[in-house]
């Protein structure tokens, strides 16, 4: 009888959250435990996490919930359990904010603390009165104080009772986990309001100091914590912090110790080395890195579908972007070609971003994932970021999410990626300038009259649909002689673009050619087209181009 290659058997916890579930399910655990040892015998009570969005914040949230209840059995085999030798048994209070649709309003996270505050008095037998509470506030409540103030006044009250209650019962401190406490906020229709509920509840954190053993809380952003948080019940923030850089993610060295029978079957399926599908992985989903002295990591959701499926696809992008992210990109004006460069930005200024200042873009598109740290200059005093897309993936999603929310392209409004890709392997390039034509008719532009705005504009949509391509483009780059407007280059054409706006093509094309922009690529072996293009600020539209192959 013919024997059969065994199969590989899957063993990710995509969809999993939960520890228990994955560690009794023999799924893949990548074992983080060093850290929560780490946490949890500091003398640090409380600590804040910020990471983006599906990177395994709330597994390791999971990961702690085990340890503090004692639950031994999960953790052998992994690094923690031949260092630990108590596991008590502590009360949890866990606070998932990643469910709820909080755009309806404040009731919603109120509700969301009550039916909490609820489970955990129901778990611990605590006989909780409100009348007690409604006394003490209607008390403490000022004239012309809202029902939220009061709500929340209420709130807070209540976990302090629960805490001490709890302490005095047991004897033993209770452990606070909040998953994604900042969810509620991005998301909130009335964001003042939401944040003095927060912090009315989490001032427990300080007044309730003697019945906390532990609190962890994760979040995307840190836009809110200092307007929640105040003074002495600051949590420590590990977010930026390079003992901590690894905490969540993948590194190259747990990608290769856990994962290489599914490396190498991937790279069989490609016919290439096992080395060189790691340069692949790392291409596309690795180079996060959450302090200049840390370990850069992948993206664990990114790279396990990648692996299972033995497929490199833009997984970031189908998980969707943060609303509050692109409501904030909406109000301003950046140009977007910037983020294809090198980007400076303030350490001392991105470890302190406060709420104040959301109408900074940087920290926003760091703190969501779409920038990481590549290098950094100077020292402590002055030390500023070099700042960029981690890798393949999240540069596609970032620039495919700008196409969908701001230029709403589609098939039917004359835009097809397909179309356009097809055009410019084939250099068919009077097809791909009608194509930008069919494109722009379709676009919203601001009523505004600076040429430079408009301009920036139009080469904005340019170069956003040319990275989503996949093609080496080269915007606005320096010549000797002065600088083109955009290169793109792929491994047969090069095409050198001048753009000028309310002039002619006839100006652009002499630009090209005075400048000799084409000169360097004349001797690669690629066919070399010039194409000189002029944009009307009246008909918000290409109106002429001339169109010149080198020979």
């Amino acid at each position: 009888m013919e024997q059969t290659e065994v199969p590989i058997i899957d063993r990710f916890p995509l969809g999993i959250q939960s520890f228990e579930d994955l560690r009794k399910i023999n799924a893949v655990y990548v074992d983080k435990t060093d850290y929560v040892y780490r946490l949890v015998k500091s003398k640090t009570k409380s600590y804040f996490l910020a990471r983006p969005r599906r990177f395994g914040k709330s597994l390791f949230c999971n990961t702690l919930r085990a340890y503090f209840e004692g639950k031994k059995e999960l953790f052998e085999g992994l690094k923690i359990y031949q260092w630990e030798k108590d596991w008590i048994k502590y009360p949890i209070l866990y606070v998932d904010f990643v469910s709820g649709d909080y755009t309806v309003g404040s009731s919603m996270l109120i509700d969301k603390i009550r039916i909490t505050l609820k489970k955990f008095e129901n778990k611990n037998n605590i006989q909780f009165d409100e009348s007690i509470i409604k006394a003490k506030v209607d008390e403490q409540l000022e004239e012309g104080e809202s029902i939220y103030k009061k709500e929340s006044k209420k709130l807070s009250l209540r976990l302090e009772y629960d805490l001490e209650a709890v302490y005095e019962k047991t004897g033993l401190q209770t452990v606070m986990l909040v998953d994604e406490y900042d969810n509620p906020l991005i998301n909130s229709v009335d964001l003042d309001t939401d944040k003095g509920i927060y912090r009315g509840f989490f001032s427990v954190l300080k007044s309730a100091d003697k019945y906390i053993r532990f609190a962890f809380l994760t979040g995307v952003t840190k836009f809110a914590k200092t307007t929640v948080f105040s003074g002495n019940n600051q949590p420590k923030d590990i977010s930026l912090n390079a003992t901590y850089s690894a905490i969540c993610g993948i590194t190259h060295k747990e990608l290769t110790d856990y994962f290489s029978t599914e490396i190498q079957a991937f790279a069989d399926k490609r016919k290439i080395s096992f080395d060189d599908m790691v340069a692949l992985l790392k291409r596309w989903y690795d180079s996060y890195l959450f302090h200049e002295e840390g370990t850069k990591v992948f993206n664990p959701v990114s790279l396990f579908n990648a692996l299972q499926s033995k497929d490199l696809q833009n997984y970031w992008y189908q998980t969707g972007t943060p609303t509050f992210l692109m409501q904030r990109i909406r109000s301003t004006s950046y140009d977007y070609r910037l983020l294809d460069g090198d980007v400076k930005y303030d350490k001392n200024r991105l470890a302190n971003y406060k709420d104040s200042d959301f109408s900074e873009l940087i920290p926003l598109l760091y703190y969501s994932g779409y920038l990481t740290i590549k290098s950094i200059d100077g020292d402590d005093e002055i030390a500023e970021y070099t700042l960029g897309f981690p890798n393949n993936e999240v540069k596609i999603s970032f620039l495919t999410n700008l196409i969908d929310e701001f230029y709403h392209s589609d098939i039917q409004s004359g835009f097809d990626y397909l179309a356009f890709s097809r055009d410019f392997i084939k250099g068919n390039v009077e097809d791909v300038l009608r194509r930008f034509q069919a494109l722009f008719e379709t676009l919203p532009y601001a009523n505004d009259k600076n040429v430079t705005l408009i301009e920036r504009d139009f080469q904005n949509v340019i170069f956003l649909v040319f990275s989503i391509l996949g093609y080496n483009i080269i915007s606005e780059p320096h010549f000797s002689k002065g600088r083109a407007d955009v290169i793109l280059i792929n491994k047969d054409f090069a095409y050198i673009f001048e753009f000028k706006v309310d002039q002619n093509a006839k100006t652009a094309i002499n630009q090209i050619n005075l400048k000799n922009y084409a000169g360097r690529y004349q001797m690669d072996g690629r066919r070399i087209f010039k194409i000189g293009a002029n944009f009307s600020s009246k008909e918000k539209n290409l109106t002429d181009w001339i169109i010149e192959e080198v020979k």
